[in-house]
């Protein structure tokens, strides 16, 4: 009886590992992702040939529509990323983001991150050179890009998006909790 119980035991045991160290299918896509940046496991054209997926990732599609059509990273057509949730940096900002015109009279979004933010960015940033970041805000990729230097000072900024999409980044940030009140 004690050995039946015995092996019973170690056999729920190891179904248990199984289940956890497997991938998990299904994704919690209703639950929106936080305001961040986000490291970029993989991409593809297509979500099913990034699945399965595990529970600390998440699948997110890259279409460029907040961006200008002359952006020189943009793909040529949509394509899926799969972010880490683990390793991502929250956009919590010093004060509200300030929308700028540069000299071409293009829009651009300047952000400033709170203070307790800078040293964790600059960490994520070195730990993460050579590799590619997606900036996250309302749950939608704004754009993806290759990590070339740590980013110190907090400091960052969108450019080239369009005026819809400055003005959209602009209020979706405004009414985050990612802003100090």
């Amino acid at each position: 009886m004690a050995k039946r119980f015995f092996l019973r035991a170690i056999l729920s045991a190891f179904v248990s590992l199984l289940f956890n160290l497997s991938p998990v299918a299904v994704q919690a896509e209703d639950v929106p992702l936080a305001n961040g940046l986000y490291l970029v496991l993989r991409e593809a054209e297509n979500s099913k040939s990034l699945e399965p997926v595990w529970a600390s990732e998440r699948i997110l599609i890259d279409d460029g529509r907040l961006l200008e059509p002359t952006q020189p990273n943009l793909p040529d057509k949509p394509r899926f990323v799969v972010l880490s949730t683990d390793q991502f940096i929250p956009i919590n900002l010093a004060h509200k983001p300030t929308k700028k015109v540069d000299v071409q009279g293009k829009k651009q979004l300047l952000l400033e991150l709170a203070k307790q933010q800078v040293v964790p960015l600059e960490t994520f940033t070195r730990e993460n050179c050579g590799r590619s970041v997606a900036i996250v805000i309302g749950n939608q990729v704004v754009t993806v890009h290759k990590v070339r230097e740590p980013i110190k000072g907090g400091k960052m900024q969108i450019t080239r998006c369009t005026d819809n999409g400055c003005d959209v980044l602009y209020t979706e940030l405004q009414n985050s909790e990612a802003v100090p009140q």
